[in-house]
């Protein structure tokens, strides 16, 4: 988040962070940045480890796992409007593809 801090108001089109977000545990804050930076229009496309259950959850690695209704609520809370939430793993563990969700938002 540090580096989004120093960035001008809406100064980015897009804004990826692909396997980031699972050490973050609440997501609300650093997405109300991201919704700063954004310029009308903008584009935030991220991934984070799911789970079937509410809520986020630290797993045995140390990573966290978000529900897709606490993504879509994070989303909201920061200002951006959900445009995509898709189930997507985005690496394996152990051999097993690892549950997760692929996040785009948008600043309206």
């Amino acid at each position: 988040m540090e580096g989004l801090v120093r960035l001008p108001d809406a100064s980015a089109d897009l804004i990826l962070a692909a396997d980031v977000m699972v050490y973050v545990h609440d997501m609300t804050p650093l997405l109300a940045e991201v919704a700063r930076v954004l310029t009308s229009g903008g584009l935030f496309a991220f991934t984070v480890e799911s789970h079937a259950g509410e809520g986020v959850v630290l797993g045995e690695g140390l990573r966290y796992a978000h529900s897709a209704a606490s993504v879509r609520a994070s989303i909201v809370a920061s200002g951006l409007m959900p445009e995509r939430l898709e189930p997507a793993s985005s690496r394996t563990e152990s051999g097993a593809q690892v549950p997760g969700l692929i996040a785009v938002a948008a600043r309206r």
